[in-house]
């Protein structure tokens, strides 16, 4: 809340719109969706606190995936691709897609900073259910509400190994969970097994 209002709803927008979510990502599917925010000019001071701790916007699984791994690839944006290159099983041919590099949005500095902050989530906080002997993992969870008053939930955990040097980046999320676990992210999505 207080970040929020230290950077102003100007700045704020800007870094939502550099790290793409404004806008679709560009991936190579058919009918990709937007973001749902509100308009910068609707923005006060409540609204910016409730934004900058991550409620009442909508953002696509695919445009989380992007802000992480902007952050994993040391703060340079990449438009995401679903395929990496195909092969013609005629002739054998391989096509590799191309690879649409974007700006710098954060330094360098500043992501290995957040990646060591997503590091912390893993080894000491709310995803420590992530660890897995032998590798840094970072990560971040996510608890959020599906609507107003619907007492439903969404809950999320992305996940960036290695800290060190960045190859995968994943995303697990679950719609309302229920049982014993509650519906937090740290919870869920790292616990449950997958069957």
């Amino acid at each position: 809340m207080d970040s929020g209002q230290k950077i102003g709803v100007e700045k704020y927008y800007d870094y939502l719109e550099k790290f793409g979510l404004l806008s679709k990502t560009g991936i190579d599917l058919p009918g990709e969706a937007g973001s749902i925010f509100l308009k910068e000019d609707k923005v006060g001071p409540v609204e910016l606190a409730t934004i900058s701790f991550g409620q009442r916007f909508e953002i696509t699984p695919i445009q989380m995936l992007t802000v992480v791994s902007t952050i994993a690839n040391n703060g340079r944006k990449f438009t995401p691709r679903l395929v990496k290159a195909t092969i013609d099983s005629q002739t054998g041919k391989r096509n590799d897609i191309e690879v649409k590099e974007g700006e710098q949005v954060i330094s360098e500095e500043t992501s290995k900073k957040v990646l060591s902050m997503m590091e912390s989530v893993v080894s000491e906080g709310t995803g420590k259910n992530a660890q897995v002997k032998g590798y840094s993992i970072g990560g971040k969870t996510g608890t959020s509400e599906d609507g107003v008053n619907t007492n439903k939930y969404v809950t999320s955990f992305v996940g960036v190994a290695d800290i060190a040097d960045p190859e995968v980046v994943i995303i697990i999320i679950l719609y309302n969970p229920t049982g014993e676990g509650g519906h937090q992210g740290g919870e869920w999505c790292i616990y449950t097994p997958l069957i």
